[in-house]
């Protein structure tokens, strides 16, 4: 059953956050990515998860990911507009990216 959103579930998510953080400032990014999904996947409406995932995973160029953190950051976060244009261009980039690779990708015989 998920819990009610409220008060209580925001702090929960901001711990939750922090703790990523705190996680990927020690190296233990796995970890850090674990505590920021779940708080993504609870509709967080926060920039700081989503920027930390998509630069994660961009470095790790997992454009797959980026995509769909950058549209849940699109659907979730209540930002100014220079920010959801950011997200866009993420996106963007991300899928021209993600089809290069599968052009160069060896092709099976």
């Amino acid at each position: 059953m998920e819990e009610a959103r409220g008060p209580k579930h925001e702090v929960d998510m901001v711990r939750l956050f922090l703790r990523g953080h705190n996680l990927e400032q020690l190296g233990r990014t796995e970890e850090a990515i674990e505590a920021y999904e779940t708080v993504v996947a609870g509709a967080f409406d926060s920039t700081g998860p989503y920027d930390r995932l998509i630069a994660l995973y961009s470095d790790r160029a997992s454009y797959t990911e980026v995509i769909r953190v950058a549209e849940s950051a699109l659907t979730n976060v209540r930002t100014y507009e220079a920010k959801r244009i950011w997200y866009r261009s993420m996106k963007t980039e991300a899928e021209k990216a993600g089809s290069k690779v599968l052009k160069g990708a060896p092709r099976k015989a």
